[in-house]
C-alpha cells in the first residue's frame, strides 16, 4: 500500500519474515492445531481464514520479505534464511533469493544429518523415531516469495 505498511495474514505452518539490515525485522507467528496439524484451508476443515493470525509491519527501503511454505521454513532457520539473503548484493533480483532459498530448502531436506528446526522439535516425540537424534531434514512442498521494498 501507499502507507508503506505490510499486512499478511497467516493461516498454518507457512512464514511471512521482513528483514533488514541482515536481521529479522518482524515475523507472522505459526498456527497450529498441535504440532504437525497446522491450520489449513480446505472442505473438510473446520479452519476458516478468521482463524489467522496478522501481522503488520511498517516497510523500509532495503526491507526483503520472505514468505514461504512450511518446506522452507521446516529445513531452514530464520538465521538461514537471514544469511541466504545476505549473501547477495543489493542489485540480486528477488527471484534469484527466492529460488536460492528454494534450492537450499530442497538439499537439506533430502539430507538425513542435517539439524532442521523440524528436527528440533520432532526428536523424542513418540511416532517420530527417525528424528530421535535430533537430525533429518524434511521432505513437504516448498514454495517461496521474496519482495524487495524500494
Amino acid at each position: 500500500g501507499e502507507d508503506n505498511v505490510l499486512r499478511a495474514l497467516n493461516l498454518g505452518d507457512s512464514v511471512c519474515l521482513v528483514l533488514r539490515d541482515g536481521a529479522v525485522a518482524a515475523r507472522t507467528r505459526e498456527i497450529i492445531h498441535f504440532f504437525d496439524c497446522p491450520y489449513q484451508l480446505g472442505d473438510d476443515s473446520p479452519d476458516r481464514p478468521k482463524d489467522g493470525t496478522t501481522l503488520q509491519a511498517e516497510i523500509f527501503p532495503g526491507d526483503i520479505i520472505v514468505a514461504g511454505s512450511d518446506g522452507v521454513f521446516d529445513n531452514l532457520s530464520d538465521a538461514d534464511v537471514c544469511d541466504i539473503v545476505g549473501s547477495f548484493g543489493p542489485k540480486a533480483k528477488a527471484t534469484q533469493i527466492a529460488k536460492k532459498i528454494v534450492d537450499r530448502s530442497r538439499v537439506v531436506s533430502l539430507d538425513t544429518n542435517a539439524v532442521t528446526p523440524y528436527s528440533t522439535v520432532a526428536r523424542g516425540r513418540s511416532g517420530y523415531d527417525q528424528y530421535k537424534s535430533g537430525r533429518g531434514g524434511k521432505v513437504d512442498d516448498i514454495s517461496c516469495i521474496v519482495v524487495k521494498a524500494s
